[in-house]
């Protein structure tokens, strides 16, 4: 999806939010026993972190999202997690981990997020932004439209600001194949990482050469009106032997 669809999708959505707000809908959409109805529900949320998280759901095809709660489950709610990219994920993993480290690049999101996350003291939540190249290259550049001069190196290496390995990582924001090959050598053996949106073409090869075994989940998510994929990436099982 372009940028003007993007933005023309999210002003619909909006526009249509207002009638469904005045005849009830959304309650009853809410209320509604079946998945269907919930997802509907999400079109009217989309960047709406207050509702997304109101809805306890992070912006991952849902597949993925029932996969990464039975893990987390299963560490009793005691997960350490770094998330690239912040937002309603960022209240979801709060709500079943011990502790979530995010970073985000966008100043005026993270100032949004930072109010949202204040009173969780097992949140941290750091704004790191990309730095301005006038000359050269970028050392490490995003293929994001509009970020043709950002070097985001800083914001990839954010994650060796905190000790230890990572049960979950999730890499969710700017420069996504370079922050997962970071995160490769700090996740825990029995980790595993979140990569959405691996559908996009120029994060195929990052994929297949991070030395992950990666699992492909295509479906729909919350906010979108049509099917994307999630990857779960963990570490190839040891060799019989």
């Amino acid at each position: 999806m372009s940028s003007l669809t993007r933005s023309a999708y999210v002003s619909a959505a909006r526009g249509v939010r207002s009638v469904a707000e005045r005849t009830t809908l959304l309650r009853r959409l809410e209320s509604a026993d079946s998945r269907w109805a919930r997802h509907v529900r999400t079109l009217f949320a989309i960047h709406d972190v207050d509702d997304l998280a109101a809805l306890d759901l992070p912006w991952w095809v849902y597949g993925a999202v029932d996969r990464v709660d039975r893990f987390l489950q299963d560490r009793d709610g005691k997960a350490k997690v770094f998330e690239y990219g912040s937002g309603a994920s960022t209240i979801w993993l709060a709500r079943r981990a011990g502790e979530v480290h995010s970073v985000e690049h966008h100043a005026g999101f993270a100032e949004l997020m930072t109010g949202k996350v204040a009173d969780l003291p097992h949140v941290s939540l750091r704004h790191v932004p990309a730095v301005r190249v006038t000359s050269g290259v970028p050392e490490t550049p995003s293929r994001r439209h509009g970020h043709k001069d950002l070097d985001f190196t800083a914001y990839v290496r954010s994650i060796d600001a905190v000790d230890g390995d990572f049960d979950l990582v999730v890499v969710d924001g700017r420069a996504r194949v370079a922050c997962l090959r970071r995160a490769v050598d700090r996740l825990a053996p029995d980790g595993m990482l979140v990569f959405d949106n691996c559908n996009r073409g120029r994060y195929g090869d990052g994929l297949r050469t991070a030395g992950l075994t990666v699992e492909r989940i295509r479906g729909a998510a919350p906010c979108l009106p049509y099917p994307t994929e999630t990857a779960l990436l963990t570490r190839p099982a040891p060799a019989a032997g």
